[in-house]
């Protein structure tokens, strides 16, 4: 794609951990669409030095982070770096596993100057679907589609809504992050909308089949999976889910309840079907308990320690 026709203003933050080799090709096809692109790498082993300069000779602004501190944090050092770089007027978020359409960015400042000529204030644009899937929507205003709970590869944030509202909370550090910025855009009385045609390739996690006696169980025909994660992840899903809940109950009631019963679906697969349910159940009440007590931030050592 010749130079003149890259989204101009636009930064492209990717999430870097233990990069593959895909990476760096993903890299290049993103300089190919926007005007810069940072790739943040969050405390990856000395092993995947190799691949990171390869991408740093691509032209690819890189950033390595001394250790691993989520998903948060990684973001808010590339969006700081284009802040202070470029002062661009959007920032485009991705997992470095997410390769988005060709044109990705001008669809969404598309939907992003269309909604607010009708009189909107967005916050951001989020992608449309997940290799072919769909987002779930939250109704629309102004004839333009609303996000439920968007993941936050592919958010598309005017510098404007930052000044506004904030980076992403470093206090959460993986999981919920989108959630919560999602939220307290909302709050704020920003609209968090769909860009039309943005659809990302992207790997959707590990699903495993639940089963029964040994045996795939199906459900009106349909054989019925889970999102396996590890007992670790697992504490953070229950922690910052339940801080989310009580954050924005009162400002949002029907999201967050919306919301719970979605998590709640997924904890009962989980607890049912999980290889390591003690360790899953010890996770969900250490992420409760923090919660209630104000803990953000990293799992404490003695908790991850007591969940292996």
């Amino acid at each position: 794609m010749p130079s003149e026709l890259r989204a101009s203003g636009v930064v492209a933050i990717v999430a870097s951990y233990r990069p593959d080799a895909e990476l760096v090709s993903t890299a290049i096809s993103l300089t190919e669409q926007f005007e810069h692109v940072v790739v943040v790498d969050d405390g990856s082993p000395a092993e995947f030095a190799d691949r990171l300069d390869a991408i740093d000779a691509t032209g690819v602004r890189v950033i390595r982070r001394p250790q691993n501190a989520g998903i948060a944090a990684t973001l808010n050092a590339g969006i700081r770096a284009a802040e202070a770089s470029w002062h661009p007027d959007f920032f485009v978020t991705f997992d470095q596993d997410s390769v988005p359409v060709d044109g990705y960015a001008d669809r969404a400042l598309a939907t992003f100057r269309e909604a607010r000529a009708a009189g909107r204030r967005v916050g951001f644009v989020v992608a449309s679907s997940y290799s072919g899937r769909a987002v779930r929507l939250r109704g629309d205003v102004a004839g333009f589609a609303v996000a439920f709970d968007p993941m936050q590869s592919g958010f598309v944030i005017a510098r404007e809504t930052i000044e506004a509202i904030g980076h992403l909370d470093e206090g959460l550090v993986i999981d919920g992050v989108d959630s919560e910025y999602t939220a307290r855009a909302r709050a704020a009385g920003f609209d968090v909308l769909v860009g039309a045609g943005c659809d990302i390739r992207h790997q959707l996690g590990r699903r495993d089949p639940a089963r029964l006696f040994g045996r795939p169980l199906r459900l009106f025909g349909r054989e019925i999976s889970y999102n396996y994660h590890s007992p670790k992840r697992v504490y953070y899903i229950a922690r910052n889910g339940t801080t989310l809940s009580r954050r924005y109950l009162l400002k949002d009631p029907a999201w967050v309840l919306r919301r719970l019963v979605e998590e709640t679906k997924a904890h009962v697969l989980r607890l049912a079907f999980s290889p390591n349910r003690r360790a899953i159940v010890a996770a969900m009440a250490a992420g409760y308990r923090d919660s209630f007590r104000g803990r953000t931030g990293a799992i404490s050592n003695s908790v991850e320690k007591f969940l292996r």
